[in-house]
């Protein structure tokens, strides 16, 4: 990094703490996220070896349903982790990792999930994400689980204008009864909704996220549909007419602006990286226990960019293999570019960091009027 690059890396920062006092504006995901991890970036960019913001963990790759595009649901074999290779890993990250995302398959239905989520803690993670469909939410051990360890759920919404209309009822009472026992509790945990949309579903959007918001939701998360999942290549649907649905939500008082969306993932500007960055920064282990390159190719053969199934050591990390691997990644050769996953813009926004562009050091670090509600969960 020269010294120019560093200067802006300074002005941004310090026009980011400055701003934000003044005019916040919050938000949950955005491509320049992971700008907000100045030091590791400049790390990065120096050619340093880094620890990842965010280790994104599949305890389980079985479920307790089938949604049609779903990677998990699709496999032709499902994994769990042991407890053992869980407590090594976290072991391996402490003091280094600070945000965790269980997902899956369905993490809740998992044995460990309870003890890992305490374990969790034990090592240090600040910021720990669930992503579940909330089909075991009423379930005692797993609500106690949540409210003692967990900053927020994701509830995926996925399949509520296709499913029994008495099913999306129940899963409404969950929140419910979620949202009664946190205030009890008096515990920190937030619900946040995740809800796929598509030009079919658009008029639908704001019916759903006022069911979800009156049931006791705290925050409301809109993300595209992508098909070809099964293909290796999966693009988003039409979006045709989303866009403005979904803004004309942010600007109604009363979800308390608090509803929120990757508005990059619905634009149309080209994508370029030499390079899969974001690898670094997001760890991605599925259940099977290996290190897969993106969310957008796990459980596909060709994601797999180490093995920690069959024994690992502790600078994997650096493995030669594995950085190769990262490395060959280019937007001109990478079938799942059309799907603008958060890992794609990640790499965007970190390629052009790296060229010096003016465009993205303007936004570094989320930009000068953002911040966001977790920071460590990329």
């Amino acid at each position: 990094m020269d010294h120019d690059q560093s200067i802006a890396y300074e002005e941004t920062a310090h026009m980011k703490t400055t701003e934000q006092t003044n005019h916040p504006r919050f938000e949950v995901a955005s491509m320049s996220k992971v700008g907000l991890h100045i030091q590791r970036l400049k790390e990065y960019l120096e050619g340093k070896a880094i620890f990842p913001i965010t280790l994104e963990l599949d305890l389980t790759s079985e479920c307790t349903r089938a949604c049609p595009e779903c990677p998990s649901s699709m496999a032709m074999h499902h994994h769990s982790l042991s407890m053992e290779f869980v407590e090594r890993l976290f072991g391996y990250l402490e003091g280094r990792t600070a945000g965790l995302i269980l997902t899956g398959g369905e993490p809740t239905m998992a044995p460990l999930f309870p003890r890992a989520l305490h374990m969790a803690r034990q090592r240090g993670f600040e910021e720990i994400a669930v992503v579940t469909n909330g089909s075991l939410l009423d379930q005692p051990h797993i609500a106690e689980a949540l409210l003692a360890y967990v900053t927020t759920i994701r509830l995926s919404m996925y399949d509520w204008d296709e499913g029994p209309q008495e099913e999306g009822g129940l899963t409404l009472r969950k929140i419910e009864t979620l949202r009664n026992l946190i205030e009890r509790a008096d515990s920190k945990l937030q619900i946040g909704i995740s809800f796929l949309t598509s030009t079919n579903r658009a008029m639908l959007l704001g019916k759903m996220a006022e069911a979800v918001w009156s049931a006791g939701a705290h925050w409301i998360y809109f993300h595209p549909l992508c098909t070809k999942w099964g293909l290796g290549c999966p693009e988003l649907s039409d979006q045709e007419g989303v866009l403005a649905v979904i803004s004309e939500m942010q600007y109604r008082a009363s979800f308390k602006n608090q509803v929120f969306m990757l508005r990059e993932r619905y634009e149309h500007a080209p994508l370029e990286f030499d390079g899969y960055h974001a690898a670094h920064f997001l760890l991605v282990i599925g259940a099977d226990g290996k290190n897969y390159l993106a969310p957008e190719v796990k459980y596909q053969a060709s994601g797999v960019i180490a093995d920690l199934g069959n024994g690992w050591n502790d600078t994997f990390l650096q493995e030669r293999h594995r950085l190769a691997r990262i490395r060959s990644i280019t937007s001109r050769a990478y079938p799942p570019l059309k799907s603008r996953h958060r890992g794609i813009l990640y790499n965007h926004f970190i390629e052009h960091l790296n060229r010096k562009e003016k465009s993205a050091s303007g936004a570094f670090g989320g930009g000068p009027t953002t911040d966001f509600l977790f920071p460590h969960i990329l």
